[in-house]
């Protein structure tokens, strides 16, 4: 008798053999069949497997599928011993040469159009991971440079290399570029733009959600060639989203929305839209005010108001110190003073104090032994600074304003309102960008060379797209069912996160017995999840071919 820990890798390859994973590597990559027991597209399935249930570094796979049944994941000829670093560094390298981006591009393809997912809206953005090693210096032949940029994870001495994710509004990766460390976003939007017609035929009804990195002049006069309808956020470089907020400010005509989330203490929205001509081109605007600061702009107020206040009370030290001859004197300095320093967020009190002091001889040398010293009369002053609250508190109000942009047209589906509530679901992206640089998926990166970064970084982008069609699937059967999936501290969600998903798996244990395979009775919510990703438990028992 033997024992398994099986866990969810019986599932997960499923999943990429029901997408056609495995078998569109097989058919892109060369490779000799007589020769490789383990073709290039099951030792990807492998590392997918790995990097979604107890995640190994890649030199330690055989060690990660030493006590699973490998034999009925990849074949009877399989041992964990041929899933080595090697095996594995070999598969990337078989995806680097095929092309990798055009790899996971046709994988990516073609799970959308299997699980028939919807195209209309995307949402794009972009993200940096650093990698360890002193790797060599790029050349002209490489399609991903490693190298120096803007680092989004606060380590600008390591060089780095760049995510483009496109993300439909069901949470499913259906585009992904692994980019050079140095990639400009405004750079890549413009590509995507432009390649998102070539491989999908026509953009009629298609949607393009991004950043402010969208918004530039030539990007603009792209997304109106291609026909490409699109939703973002309005830099702040701009002066007309600055007249924007002000007006709407003065305007004080707040739509309300509630709250866009349904987390505890979500922040709370209002909004004013208008229509107004930038670039010769009419657009659609959307003031929007959230209750909620964002941190890093309450911090660069806060910053701000501390440098201000450390300027004004360096200033009205020095006008302490001074003394003056006459009490005009005292409120002209004062004038002058409010005159040379910001009054908007802070209130400046005085009083002029009158007092007697000893009156300088004009003679020369010591003084004699009778001599009266001559007193006069002079003025100083006693300034007071305090922060004006109210103003501060709407120079924050203000700063919680952000101006969205769209070129759709106002209809009964993309109302102001719709606008807002789409923009905000740009957040799907950043929680797959979570999952990829989460240190339990991939940990700081090293794999010798340049070509099999860039493989490994598309490798993950497959283990993402698997993950998030695990998460589609259940979801949308539990929406048709109504019974909710039992999740955390037994709690229960219709909507239950992909790793809420594979924790049920973790546990499942496989027994083999004279050659048959056995699973154990208390496997939980286990076989329900199975049937809610259209799955039956045979893919314990038995070996699928792929």
């Amino acid at each position: 008798m033997q024992v398994f820990r099986d866990g969810p890798a019986p599932m997960i390859s499923a999943v990429c053999r029901d997408i056609g994973l495995t078998r569109t590597i097989d058919r892109m990559v060369a490779w000799d069949e007589k020769q490789c027991t383990l073709s290039p597209g099951l030792r990807v399935e492998a590392m997918i497997i790995n990097a979604l249930t107890r995640r190994c570094p890649l030199y330690r796979m055989d060690h990660f599928f030493h006590d699973v049944d490998v034999a009925k994941l990849f074949g009877p000829a399989v041992t964990p011993r041929q899933l080595n670093d090697d095996a594995m560094g070999r598969a990337l390298d078989k995806v680097a040469e095929a092309n990798a981006k055009e790899v996971y591009a046709t994988v990516a393809l073609q799970a959308v159009c299997r699980e028939n997912i919807s195209l209309e809206i995307l949402h794009a953005d972009t993200t940096s991971v650093s990698v360890q090693g002193a790797y060599e210096d790029n050349t002209a032949d490489d399609d991903v440079w490693l190298t120096y940029g803007h680092s989004k994870d606060k380590r600008p001495d390591l060089k780095q290399f760049m995510y483009g994710l496109l993300v439909t509004s069901e949470r499913v990766p259906a585009g992904a570029e692994v980019l050079s460390g140095n990639t400009s976003d405004k750079t890549w939007n413009q590509r995507m733009i432009r390649q998102l017609r070539e491989r999908l035929g026509q953009t009629r009804g298609l949607v393009y959600v991004a950043d402010s990195s969208l918004v530039c002049s030539s990007n603009l006069k792209t997304l109106q060639e291609q026909g490409i309808h699109f939703i973002s956020r309005m830099p702040a470089t701009f002066s007309l989203a600055d007249q924007l907020r002000d007006r709407a400010w003065e305007r004080d005509q707040w739509h309300p929305l509630g709250t866009l989330s349904q987390r505890k203490g979500a922040a709370i929205y209002r909004m004013q839209a208008c229509e107004e001509v930038l670039k010769g081109e009419s657009y659609r605007f959307v003031v929007v005010h959230s209750s909620h600061l964002d941190g890093r702009k309450a911090r660069s107020i806060e910053r701000r108001l501390q440098r201000l206040e450390q300027e004004g009370d360096k200033a009205l030290h020095t006008l302490a110190t001074r003394e003056f001859a006459c009490e005009p004197d005292a409120h002209e300095a004062w004038r002058s003073f409010l005159s040379r320093h910001a009054q908007d967020f802070f209130d400046f009190t005085y009083t002029v104090k009158r007092h007697t002091r000893r009156k300088s001889r004009s003679a020369p040398g010591r003084p004699p032994k009778d001599f009266v010293p001559e007193t006069e009369t002079a003025f100083s002053l006693t300034p007071v600074r305090t922060r004006n609250e109210p103003a501060i508190e709407e120079w924050k109000a203000r700063a919680s304003c952000f101006v969205l942009m769209t070129n759709l047209p106002q209809d009964a589906r993309w109302t102001d309102e719709a606008i807002v509530r789409e923009y905000k679901e740009q957040s799907v992206v950043e929680q797959h960008f979570a999952f990829i640089k989460n240190p339990k998926i991939v940990g700081p990166m090293y794999v010798k060379n340049p070509a099999r970064v860039q493989a490994l970084a598309y490798v993950l982008l497959m283990a993402v797209l698997v993950y998030s069609i695990l998460e589609r699937r259940v979801r949308r059967a539990l929406k048709e069912s109504g019974i909710p999936l039992e999740v955390y501290d037994r709690r229960t969600s219709l909507k239950p996160t992909g790793r809420s998903i594979l924790e049920h798996f973790l546990g499942v244990n496989v027994v083999l017995m004279d050659g048959n395979r056995f699973l154990p009775k208390n496997l939980g919510e286990m076989p329900r999840l199975l049937r809610l990703l259209g799955l039956s438990e045979n893919i314990y028992l038995s070996w699928t071919p792929p």
